[in-house]
């Protein structure tokens, strides 16, 4: 829910800037639960993840992870051992950097860390802005150190998206959960994604003009914590 979510999110903000899914490239830290929702939904969406990274280094991919075997590898190869990435290069005949991530990577529209946190810091941080890559959507908690941070947001040709807005869908689906429980309702996974869909383009909203609001328009950072706070206060 959390990595499907993530994309539904980056579809707004794409969708804001008149663009789309279709044909994007993605790199991304982590190949877990909510990395390998990532790669899936953007595969379904007709985009692809072309560089993650794991403890061991990065894959690249020129290709993607697209269809039903490499998705599926993906998910034994972590079961049989998750901190290592490379067996995935042995098996379809791709890049491995050992010891990295692809963090500055310039053949990519999109950088999303998903993986942990502090995962991006001040160097990494410098060659996400100098590699002229727009969006930069955080989905790990606080996966990107505060002076990083501050250097991205600070950045006019960039897009920031704050993890606590991108990610929230995890919690937004354990919510739905509480409510079909509560009342005694059962769901088919195409409602729950539906509902998933509308609360992660409602968050996107609800940041976007409550950054207007507040005077920075487009800030989703600020937008964000106007949105969460009033959400609370109101």
């Amino acid at each position: 829910a959390t990595g499907f979510g993530a994309v539904y999110y980056l579809r707004e903000v794409l969708k804001h800037d008149g663009k789309g899914i279709k044909g994007l490239r993605v790199a991304m830290s982590g190949y877990g639960n909510v990395g390998w929702g990532i790669m899936k939904k953007i595969d379904e969406l007709g985009g692809k993840v072309t560089y993650f990274a794991g403890p061991d280094g990065y894959i690249h991919d020129p290709d993607g992870v697209c269809g039903e075997e490499k998705l599926n590898f993906i998910l034994e190869m972590r079961a049989k051992d998750p901190m290592h990435c490379k067996p995935y290069a042995d098996k379809f005949g791709c890049e491995f950097v050992a010891g990295q991530k692809a963090w500055g990577a310039k053949d990519v529209d999109v950088n999303m860390p998903s993986a942990m946190q502090n995962d991006v810091r001040m160097g990494e941080a410098e060659k996400i802005a100098a590699s002229g890559v727009k969006y930069y959507i955080e989905v790990a908690n606080m996966p990107t150190t505060n002076d990083a941070l501050n250097y991205l947001r600070a950045q006019k040709h960039m897009v920031v998206a704050p993890s606590k807005a991108v990610n929230a869908g995890g919690v937004g689906v354990s919510g739905l959960e509480m409510s079909q429980n509560s009342e005694r309702l059962s769901w088919s996974f195409e409602e729950v994604d539906a509902k998933l869909k509308g609360i992660m383009e409602g968050i996107f909203h609800a940041s976007y003009d409550a950054s207007v609001a507040a005077g920075s328009e487009g800030n989703l950072m600020v937008g964000a914590n106007c949105a969460g706070f009033l959400k609370v206060a109101t």
